[in-house]
């Protein structure tokens, strides 16, 4: 995906302490197009999301992730198993294994954002009762100040919002400052 920034963005010395701890991102193309540098200036950033990943393949390179002791991790995706037929408790469950294993491996914590539904106008509804309830589940498994549901920020009744997609999957600038309002009191 172009324009995806995959270095690793080092903040200038003098922040607070906490800073020092990275920050790394995780998930599909969603994940990867965010702002994570603009974002989060202060904190070391790397983005580890990659266009087209599913929970499965997330589960699969979970050991070749760099850096995660003391790391905080926002973890997105679901949407690309949900488009493939997934499904939600078997996304859902996988989401959560992938949050264990990344604090079993050291991370400090794992912030989970709720999947994002796409436009049913352009991609059928196919994808919004399932994303619902992937929602849901995470919703009632996860303690609240690691769980971030943007549904109602970025999606209506018929899934994402026009105004805030580039495609009816991906997101556009909009999208992106509500994410990164939302998340930045959460770290």
């Amino acid at each position: 995906m172009a324009g995806v920034d995959r270095s690793i963005h080092t903040p200038a010395a003098g922040h607070p302490a906490w800073l020092a701890a990275p920050l790394i991102v995780l998930g599909d193309s969603i994940t990867a197009a965010g702002p994570w540098r603009e974002a989060f200036p202060a904190r070391t950033v790397h983005n580890a999301a990659i266009p087209g990943n599913t929970t499965r393949d997330l589960l699969g390179r979970l050991a070749g992730l760099p850096g995660l002791r003391r790391a905080t991790v926002v973890l997105m995706a679901g949407i690309n198993d949900i488009l493939q037929g997934e499904s939600a408790p078997a996304v859902a469950d996988r989401i959560l294994t992938i949050r264990r294993q990344l604090l079993a491996r050291g991370a400090a914590r794992v912030v989970v954002v709720s999947t994002i539904p796409c436009e049913a106008a352009r991609w059928g509804p196919r994808c919004l009762a399932p994303v619902a309830e992937v929602n849901r589940r995470l919703r009632g498994a996860l303690p609240a100040a690691d769980f971030l549901d943007l549904t109602a920020l970025l999606a209506n009744g018929g899934g994402l919002r026009p105004s805030l997609g580039v495609d009816g999957l991906h997101l556009g600038p909009e999208a992106y400052r509500i994410w990164m309002e939302h998340l930045r009191p959460m770290l």
